[in-house]
């Protein structure tokens, strides 16, 4: 027997008055499960339900059954048609075990943020919200920075610095909470004290230049973002000064950028990194796939960090710190695992079993280690800093 396909989860019609339509379909289905409200003397009225009233004032009982059926069947489906299910707040509830599908759309907070090269001003304690004017984008770029504390009390001193990139439908809004944990790991003397630049992604972009849009993300961040930085800001301005680090799709930014440009980071840390392999790209981002690589199987495949690493292991091997904590994305993280052991490209890799797509729930489940990479990436950069 023919089945409908159901609606794809975040999906919705786009029928005119479909809210209100709706809410009118609703209502009518509400009316059909409470009881009848009681006429006067007691008895039902028999037109506080039309559709019962309907029904019941039909003689043939089969009549009466289809026709109910059908009413039934109809108010279901339009509820159906002119609702937007919710998205879960966890991507990892949308599947049994706790695993979203590689791929699938992993951050969506709310109502997915528009590209734009100016984001929203973020505030917290420690942060900084700061703009450079850029000739690739053609205009303003904003980024947000966070100073470690003592930085405005030891004006001599530089810092090394981690440029931090976010998930798919993020932003830089997400930070405050995590630069609080940052700041009580360094004043604990957990972590080194260091600079967090987090880059503009423009939403969806994977951090390469978009060849089907003015969006040159990869361009903006590598030659314009980081001499700002530099110039700007008292940082070590060496590759042993320099992480990239991300989250989800900003996980594939930092390995395929880590990996892309071996002299100008000396370090890379990828969290739940969404490690996509062309089908997955294709499926699951069509969109972006279009707009970003043109269509191209080749494009993409030229840009996916398992072809830079491939290209790049002689120049990373022994000279570049890599870690991996993975959450709910296994399957493509565990085969960049299996790709950097056979260029053996020495890296570090732990899976956290039931922590989600979750950075933050990863970072609990480190503890302290968490923090152990950023002392041992930075720990020669400072130490010669410290000898002259």
């Amino acid at each position: 027997m023919h089945r409908p396909t159901p609606l794809r989860s975040g999906s919705s019609c786009r029928f005119g008055g479909s809210r209100k339509l709706a809410g009118h379909y609703a209502r009518l289905l509400r009316d059909w499960r409470r009881p009848p409200a009681p006429a006067t003397g007691g008895a039902a009225a028999p037109w506080s339900r039309p559709s019962v009233f309907l029904l019941n004032s039909m003689k043939s009982p089969v009549s009466v059954s289809l026709c109910r059926s059908a009413i039934v069947a109809l108010l279901a489906l339009g509820a159906l048609l002119t609702s937007s299910p919710a998205q879960p707040e966890n991507p990892a509830a949308a599947r049994p075990g706790g695993r979203p599908r590689e791929g699938a759309n992993q951050q969506r907070p709310g109502r997915q943020q528009e590209a734009k090269w100016l984001m929203p001003p973020v505030e917290g304690p420690n942060l900084h919200y700061k703009t450079f004017e850029s000739k690739a984008a053609g205009e303003k770029v904003s980024y947000l920075v966070y100073l470690p504390p003592g930085y405005e009390k030891d004006p001599g001193r530089r810092y090394p610095v981690v440029y931090w990139l976010h998930g798919i439908g993020g932003n830089q809004t997400g930070m405050p909470k995590f630069c609080e944990r940052v700041t009580r790991a360094i004043e604990a003397g957990k972590a080194p004290p260091m600079i967090f630049v987090m880059a503009n992604g423009m939403v969806d972009s994977f951090y390469c230049d978009a060849l089907n849009a003015p969006r040159p993300v990869e361009t903006v961040i590598i030659q314009e973002l980081i001499p700002h930085i530099d110039a700007t800001w008292r940082t070590l301005a060496t590759r042993e000064g320099r992480m990239i680090e991300g989250f989800s799709m900003g996980g594939f930014g930092a390995a395929r950028l880590g990996f892309k440009y071996p002299d100008l980071f000396g370090s890379i840390s990828i969290i739940d990194g969404a490690l996509l392999g062309l089908d997955t790209i294709k499926q699951r981002h069509r969109v972006q796939f279009d707009r970003i690589f043109a269509g191209s199987d080749e494009k993409f495949t030229a840009a996916s960090p398992f072809t830079l690493a491939e290209a790049n292991a002689d120049k990373v091997r022994g000279r570049t710190a890599v870690r991996m904590e993975v959450g709910a994305l296994v399957g493509s993280n565990a085969a960049f695992h299996e790709l950097l052991g056979r260029l053996k490209v020495g890296h570090g890799y732990q899976v956290h079993e039931g922590a989600g797509h979750n950075h933050g729930v990863i970072f609990d489940r480190l503890g302290d280690k968490a923090w152990e990479f950023y002392r041992g990436a930075f720990a020669s950069a400072t130490s010669a800093l410290e000898k002259k």
